[in-house]
């Protein structure tokens, strides 16, 4: 995969290529002799050279659909634990967001399964993943999920209509104790989520809603900005405690 540096400057950031021309908001920039830690200069303005973050990575890639956003993704972890060498199934994959964030947790030690059904969204999921540097981490399918194969699952998040209608197949694939994560923007999903986790022998089930909302200060006043991230979506966290 090509090498990507991060331009950082004071008011704004620059993914770009390492060796191509940066074209910023001051200027032009090659970055053929760019070393991380480094800098570099465009008139009289100066970036600082720096490895792209996953973070970094993503905000740059893509979308063909509605994503997991970062705020909800970093919940998964809090509440989950999940950490390197898990192994995580993913459906459906949109855009791959989750997937990539998940991929970065698990590392080269796990393996994200990510599924997706529709041709055109599997092609871009494709392509993200490529960008992010996870391709050997996440295997990335264009198919239901209700076909998948793997077992001793640690954590399944599903992101598609009819979820609750297959909370007893993905418990199948989850190994004791293991996770299952549903996110959804609508609560009466959610609602129906709960009642299949409950019938299938989940425990340690809570739907949760995360919002944020970013605050401003700027000679000596400070007040929250009159918009922010707000509702995107909930998640409902069951852990499989009764293997049939």
């Amino acid at each position: 995969m090509p090498e990507y540096i991060l331009l950082l400057h004071k008011k704004k950031k620059f993914l770009v290529r390492k060796g191509s021309i940066a074209n910023t908001h001051v200027g032009n920039i090659d970055t053929k002799d760019a070393k991380i830690g480094g800098k570099l200069m465009a008139g009289e303005e100066e970036f600082l050279v720096v490895k792209p973050t996953i973070i970094d990575l993503l905000e740059k890639c893509k979308r063909t659909a509605q994503i997991v956003m970062p705020k909800d993704a970093s919940q998964i972890i809090a509440i989950t634990g999940i950490g390197r060498g898990w192994r995580c199934i993913d459906a459906g994959s949109g855009s791959g967001f989750l997937a990539i964030f998940l991929a970065h947790i698990v590392g080269k030690e796990g393996k994200v399964y990510t599924y997706e059904k529709r041709k055109d969204f599997y092609e871009r999921v494709k392509k993200n993943v490529e960008m992010c540097g996870v391709g050997d981490i996440i295997e990335t399918k264009n198919d239901d999920v209700i076909n998948c194969k793997e077992y001793g699952i640690d954590l399944v998040t599903l992101d598609m209509k009819g979820a609750e209608k297959i909370i007893g197949k993905m418990r199948e694939h989850l190994k004791p104790g293991g996770w299952l994560v549903v996110y959804s923007p609508h609560i009466e999903q959610q609602i129906k989520v709960r009642q299949e986790m409950e019938k299938e022998g989940f425990g340690w089930i809570k739907t949760i809603e995360t919002m944020q909302r970013e605050w401003k200060s700027l000679g000596g006043y400070t007040h929250p900005l009159p918009k922010g991230i707000m509702h995107t979506g909930f998640m409902t966290f069951g852990r499989l405690i009764n293997k049939v």
